[in-house]
């Protein structure tokens, strides 16, 4: 079956939200809770993050699962990893809070997530342009490469004064900037799609 057959055969829209809401409740308990100090702070914030979330996916749900299945199914997956994301990115960020690093890397941030939307379609048509797979072995290097390094980074913290966990803090944040990148294309519609196929 071709990527074009593929995208033509019909779907049912899968439900995940509450699955979408566990995954992340357990991970932004672990970002409010890490590093130690301040839970109570940073908890509400992460349930507001999470509340939009939700309130967005429930909409989406109702426009777009009766009728166009495959885009609920697609942007439920975005929001999914958008979510997962941030999360995973908060720990750091937390980590550098109340520093002068903290707007450079809280603006950083938000900067990583912009070029990640501009460059949606870039990454969506190496997935799908049958023209440009050779590329895909690209992305299991990035992420064995990021992999080494965030090891590495862990392990040197260890013998430094910096928090035990600043490490994996560290890693993390490196995670969760890759799922933003593996999130935007997902919010693509089929037509979009379709002409990177095409070009």
């Amino acid at each position: 079956m071709n990527i074009q057959e593929e995208i033509n055969k019909p779907v049912k829209a899968d439900n995940l939200i509450v699955f979408t809401f566990f995954l992340h409740l357990l991970l932004l308990l672990v970002a409010s809770a890490e590093p130690e100090g301040h839970f109570l702070f940073w908890l509400p914030i992460n349930l507001t993050v999470e509340a939009f979330i939700m309130f967005r996916l429930l909409l989406l749900w109702r426009r777009y699962s009766k009728h166009e299945p495959r885009r609920y199914n697609s942007l439920q997956m975005y929001w999914m990893l958008i979510g997962l994301s941030i999360f995973a990115m908060m720990p750091f960020v937390r980590s550098v809070f109340g520093s002068v690093a903290f707007w450079p890397f809280l603006i950083g941030t938000l900067f990583l997530f912009l070029l990640g939307h501009l460059w949606k379609e870039k990454i969506a048509s190496v997935f799908v342009n049958p023209r440009k797979t050779n590329q895909l072995v690209k992305w299991p290097k990035a992420m064995a490469a990021m992999t080494i390094v965030g090891i590495v980074i862990m392990t040197v913290l260890r013998f430094t004064p910096a928090h035990p966990n600043l490490g994996l803090s560290v890693f993390m944040y490196m995670i969760g900037g890759f799922m933003v990148f593996l999130a935007t294309p997902l919010s693509l519609d089929k037509e979009r799609i379709e002409k990177l196929i095409a070009e």
